[in-house]
């Protein structure tokens, strides 16, 4: 089409549209990562990089990491000690908001197995964490080969109460703090999930092993036992991670002081019974043994559970329910993390978004790789200021005396308390082996007031 006459004002709104995008692109890229009201599907918003996609894997059916039957939008209402809460299967710790709103949103993930309970396991770090006016939400997950799926379980659930806490408490930046897996989860979070923000991350024992450095024995003994244990029966049709499910829900009914159903004890009569068919179909225990055995056990019920023993049991029996699942990952053939840990490289060298990175190793730890991710982080703040030389990246690491385990060392609040009146702070924490763990404490609250927070 021929071209309009020029007006002499053209350049005028010319000048004036540039200045506009670029003030937009400014505010754009100076936001930090705020608590998100609503988000994507974690599915359609993460970015895979190739080397990924080729990997393929071993899990492209499984659609969700949640536990069988559970959903986001269910309460699983756990029993739950002290002033933790539990809203769609996240752990919340709320702080004192006298003085005002939360300082920031710590999203905390744990290390594998035991970050099935962070708000158990991880329970003293995180409480003292709230005590400084942080609030904080534990994500649990199971424990997979496909870290992407654990992933997106995470976001899944984190999702669900992010608008709720976002109305409550307003837009606070969100900070990811992951120990040992839950680190290197925290990082692929950042990397690959673009629309799940974080204003800056704490990773604590970072490691990016392969399987086979991370589990001695994996291919020469562990892979073909678990092979084994989940192949059926050809007798009895039944497999060894039957028989694990059927103990892990005995577990469970026991640590909610409850008789197993009826139908828990016909699945148990017809694991031990040798030849199929001879089993009853159906085993029941009479309606009145049953009403008399609870009336005799109750008050013991009450006491354990008053004491705390039974909720603590039944949140170990979380823990133990990721065995089978590991097992039947083993056996359809996993037989590496997905992505690859030189994936996970590649991604984060290319991708890493969050502004302030603080790395957290301990002295005693063989397995930790906090030299190495520090390298790539800083590789990765090279690249993002290639692209956008008006950001500001902060890479640090700082190394404390303990071990991989120090996060995880120490007793509940209450109890450290009342020690410390008893002995004296410093007495208490060399008794009750908690003095490590007070100061990784103490080392990521200075690293998030640094960064006013």
């Amino acid at each position: 089409p021929p071209a309009r006459n020029y007006r002499p004002d053209d350049h005028i709104i010319m000048k004036k549209l540039r200045v506009r995008i670029i003030v937009f692109l400014l505010i754009l890229v100076s936001t930090p990562g705020f608590m998100p009201y609503n988000q994507k599907s974690p599915r359609a918003c993460r970015i895979i990089p190739n080397e990924i996609r080729k990997e393929g894997t071993h899990a492209a059916t499984t659609t969700n990491s949640l536990p069988e039957g559970e959903s986001t939008e269910t309460k699983i209402n756990k029993p739950m000690m002290g002033r933790w809460e539990e809203l769609h299967g996240n752990y919340i710790l709320r702080p004192n908001t006298d003085e005002g709103p939360p300082r920031a949103l710590l999203h905390f993930l744990g290390g594998a197995l035991v970050g099935a309970i962070p708000h158990v396991t991880y329970r003293y770090m995180l409480e003292r964490l709230s005590e400084k006016g942080f609030l904080v939400v534990a994500t649990p997950y199971n424990l997979s080969f496909d870290h992407l799926e654990c992933c997106d379980s995470i976001i899944q659930r984190f999702e669900t109460i992010a608008p709720t806490l976002a109305r409550q408490y307003g837009a606070v930046p969100v900070v990811g703090i992951g120990h040992s897996c839950g680190a290197l989860l925290q990082l692929l979070i950042t990397s690959l999930f673009p629309d799940t923000p974080r204003a800056a991350n704490a990773l604590l024992s970072f490691n990016n092993k392969p399987v086979k450095e991370a589990v001695p024995f994996f291919d020469e003994f562990f892979a073909p036992f678990f092979k084994t244990v989940a192949e059926r029966n050809t007798e009895t049709s039944r497999s060894g991670i039957d028989i694990i499910n059927i103990g892990l829900q005995l577990a469970r009914a026991a640590s909610e002081g409850n008789i197993p159903s009826n139908k828990l004890v016909t699945e148990l009569n017809d694991l031990f019974t040798p030849i199929p068919g001879l089993a009853p179909e159906k085993v029941e225990i009479p309606e009145e043994f049953r009403e008399g055995i609870e009336t005799l056990i109750g008050p013991s019920v009450t006491a354990l559970s008053g004491a705390g023993f039974l909720p603590l049991m039944n949140q170990l029996v979380d823990t133990l329910d990721q065995i089978p699942l590991l097992i039947e990952e083993v056996a359809e053939g996993a037989r590496d993390f997905v992505p690859s840990p030189e994936a996970v490289r590649v991604a984060a060298r290319r991708s890493y978004r969050a502004r302030r990175t603080l790395i957290l190793q301990f002295d005693d730890d063989p397995i930790d790789e906090s030299d190495e991710i520090q390298g790539i982080l800083q590789e990765a703040e090279s690249v993002t200021r290639m692209k956008r030389p008006m950001i500001e990246i902060d890479v640090r690491r700082r190394t404390l005396k303990g071990n991989h385990a120090t996060p995880l060392i120490a007793p509940p609040v209450e109890i450290a308390s009342q020690a410390e009146d008893l002995l004296g702070k410093d007495a208490a924490k060399e008794k009750l082996l908690y003095a490590k763990a007070d100061a990784t404490v103490d080392e990521i609250v200075l690293w998030l007031e640094e960064g006013n927070l």
